[in-house]
């Protein structure tokens, strides 16, 4: 829950002044102190820190967290050090940047009482079902009345879209969707992509294109789709391939919630081993394993999770005629969609991105 304003740390007067100017123009109010106090530095939408800010919370080892941001008059390397220590998304200098900063002041006064969740899914190895499990979660989210995002990272892939069976359906894939870093709006976000109605809730796709290269698939883009769907309260669904390029890469570093979906076979959970022990210093939030079917050689679940180095979340049997499912109109129809081993697992999963804690690990750090 929010509705704290965003916090400035600061002992340099002058900035801090310059600072709730902009803030003013960005139409909100800052809360400022010289030394944040635990609770403060958590619930922030955002936090501002100078250069002392910044070298006393990196030697004081404050926990990370989203949405911390460095401001200065000439960055030095030393301030680039407490910057990457403390956890900082961006170094800005002030003047010069301004109006980077009063993008970022907007964007927390738009924050609403309860953020989003991202979840980021992939598979361990080739073929492992990983884009059926993020669409049925995405499904699963809409029918429990939530409004869901399902992003694409995968230009390979073939398009989400048809996994849903909405590629007919009007609206921009990422080849069309124009998105530079900065603020996105949600419901413009929202208006623009392919939706569907699934009960009392909706599903929009944001898919990679099956006639061309997704040029609107950038880290910068995946970032701010993602940020976007979190302001807004929406359960946002990644899925990723199994190489992780740039853009990602930005989508797993926002996650939440991690799932790996492995298959119970020995040479499966050696690749899914290889995947985790990869994204294990990338991923924020933590990694579980979704176990999918038949098991030919008698594989354990115990035996995955020790294998793979992994918590095991759920486990997907075999689910006779999903073939058929997802080729006569996709998992967003009614039927068998709503049912069997896949809707089971994908429900398990969305208990579990529930109960995570949001994401406090910040992203990569940006330069001014």
């Amino acid at each position: 829950m929010t509705g704290a304003r965003p916090l400035l740390v600061a002992r340099d007067s002058a900035l801090a002044e310059e600072v709730s100017r902009l803030a003013a123009a960005a139409g909100g109010e800052l809360e400022h102190t010289t030394s944040p106090a635990t609770s403060a530095w958590r619930i922030a939408p955002l936090v501002l820190l100078d250069a002392d800010a910044a070298a006393a919370g990196a030697a004081d080892c404050l926990p990370r967290r989203r949405g911390v941001v460095v401001l200065c008059r000439a960055p030095t390397s030393d301030l680039w050090r407490a910057a990457f220590e403390i956890g900082a998304e961006h170094v800005l200098e002030l003047p010069a940047d301004e109006a980077a900063l009063i993008e970022l002041l907007a964007d927390a006064a738009d924050v609403p009482v309860q953020d989003g969740r991202v979840l980021a899914v992939l598979g361990g190895c080739g073929g492992a079902g990983a884009s059926v499990l993020a669409t049925a979660t995405a499904v699963a989210a809409a029918r429990n009345g939530e409004r869901s995002l399902l992003v694409d990272c995968d230009p390979l892939g073939g398009g989400v879209d048809l996994a849903v069976g909405a590629e007919a359906a009007e609206g921009l894939r990422w080849s069309g969707l124009a998105v530079n870093a900065g603020r996105l709006a949600a419901n413009a976000l929202h208006e623009a992509l392919p939706t569907r109605r699934i009960g009392s809730g909706s599903l929009a796709v944001l898919s990679c294109d099956r006639d061309g290269p997704s040029r609107g698939l950038t880290p910068e883009a995946v970032r701010a789709v993602l940020g976007a769907g979190r302001r807004a309260g929406d359960t946002v669904v990644c899925d990723l391939p199994r190489t992780l390029p740039e853009a990602a890469v930005a989508g797993l570093r926002e996650a939440d919630l991690a799932v790996v979906v492995v298959p119970a076979e020995v040479r499966a959970c050696a690749a899914a081993a290889r995947a985790v022990a990869g994204i294990r210093e990338q991923v924020a939030g933590p990694i579980r394993l979704v176990v999918r079917g038949p098991a030919p050689g008698g594989l354990r679940t115990a035996d995955v999770a020790r294998a793979v180095g992994a918590e095991v979340l759920a486990v997907m049997r075999a689910q006779p005629r999903l073939s058929a499912v997802l080729d006569r109109g996709g998992l967003a129809t009614a039927g068998p969609a709503r049912r069997g081993p896949v809707a089971r697992a994908a429900r398990e999963v969305l208990t579990e991105l529930t109960r995570a804690e949001p994401s406090t690990v910040s992203s990569a750090l940006v330069g001014s």
